[in-house]
């Protein structure tokens, strides 16, 4: 077995070179993958979300915004990623992807009082294809998979200034590590699998604040938690195959954000993440500071959005928007931190006015550095979100 796992270390850290995935970074042994931003399209292009409370839409970050929505809504998430990267070798190497990546159902109770919900959201996402010849011998990994989390939220507006949410998050997802070792004219080779199932469970606490005209100001805290993984190895070792189960210890997240109206139509705010990845995770309760980082990410922009005049020019019903943000990831490269910064810009369509829209969104960034981190990364990002209002169980009269 410590043969086995020395051999794994050992094509991890000889085949870098060889890498195509989605991001260079973050490859280790207790890698989760990449973290996914928890933002609607619409927020991601703007910079900030926390501190925004919108009829129109559902606020993927802060659950305590909900009250504000009228009718029974929803918001899917669907996106394309993509990477460049090139290492202090010249060496050049891409990857993309696209999915669906989440949504959530708000429906209220009491109106501008109690809304429940529902939804799904993606909390990291890894594919990493690695290759590396070495003389006859070629060697190859692929982790796929990641983690996501199921929520059950509820949200009240003590008053209509100041509102709260909880939610119960089910964390499940899988992330599969393959790895195959060919010798020329070898007729067999040699193949080894392992499933890393995950399972747990957390609370999320937001609140939302307008303590005076034209701003407001939110909070989200998602406390640290246990997530379970059950390890099943796939070799031909019977002994090797038995599954394991392993205790890890997420960090504490925490969210804040404030958005300002300047008038009407217009808004500037800004965001602030944080998550200690560094002291907080944990395997079994042994911190890996060696491997991972504090994450941090503060963001902020500008929205424009559509006039209120029942009739207008097409472009007066659009909702335009810009952001810029700066941050660190989650793990480290070379003993030192990842850091990325870049810019965001989006634009909303009405579907049926003042009901439904399609917020389209591009965000460009650079991450990593060749002097520190080996590597430099330029990424992107395109996605939609699809935003609807029903008046479900309303009986219209003629």
């Amino acid at each position: 077995m410590q043969k086995i796992k020395l051999t794994i270390i050992a094509i991890l850290v000889s085949i870098v070179s060889g890498f195509s995935g989605e991001s260079v970074f973050g490859i280790n042994d207790y890698t989760l993958g990449v973290l996914e931003l928890p933002y609607s399209y619409a927020g991601l292009g703007r910079g900030f979300e926390i501190g925004n409370s919108d009829s129109l839409r559902i606020n993927f970050t802060n659950f305590a915004v909900w009250p504000v929505v009228p009718h029974p809504t929803y918001g899917l998430r669907l996106g394309y990623t993509g990477a460049f990267a090139k290492s202090t070798s010249d060496r050049t190497m891409h990857n993309d992807y696209a999915n669906f990546e989440g949504g959530f159902l708000g429906i209220p109770v009491l109106k501008k009082k109690l809304v429940f919900g529902v939804g799904i959201q993606p909390v990291t996402n890894v594919e990493q294809s690695m290759k590396k010849k070495e003389g006859s011998l070629d060697k190859y990994v692929l982790i796929k998979g990641g983690t996501s989390q199921a929520y059950f939220n509820v949200s009240y507006a003590i008053t209509p200034h100041i509102r709260l949410g909880a939610a119960y998050a089910y964390h499940f997802g899988e992330i599969t590590r393959s790895f195959r070792m060919e010798l020329q004219d070898a007729q067999n080779p040699f193949t080894f699998e392992y499933q890393y199932r995950y399972y747990g469970n957390v609370a999320i606490l937001s609140s939302y604040f307008n303590p005076i005209k034209n701003l407001g100001f939110g909070i989200v805290v998602k406390p640290g938690y246990t997530l379970r993984v059950r390890i099943k190895p796939q070799t031909h070792s019977t002994e090797v195959n038995k599954s394991k189960l392993k205790k890890l210890t997420i960090p504490a997240f925490y969210g804040t954000g404030v958005q300002y109206n300047l008038n009407t139509r217009s808004s500037v705010g800004f965001d602030f993440l944080y998550q200690d990845w560094g002291k907080g995770f944990k395997v079994e309760n042994v911190a890996h500071g060696e491997l991972f980082s504090s994450f941090y990410r503060v963001s902020a922009g500008f929205e424009r959005r559509q006039s209120h005049k029942m009739f207008t020019s097409f472009s007066e019903k659009l909702d335009y928007r810009a952001g810029i943000f700066y941050g660190k990831q989650n793990y480290l490269s070379l003993g030192n931190a990842v850091k990325e910064y870049g810019i965001s810009f989006g634009l909303s369509l009405p579907i049926t006015r003042f009901r439904s829209r399609i917020d389209f969104t591009g965000l460009v960034g650079q991450r990593g550095s060749l002097g520190t981190n080996e590597y430099r990364e330029t990424f992107f990002k395109f996605g939609i979100t699809i935003n609807a209002s029903e008046l479900w169980f309303v009986k219209l009269e003629d």
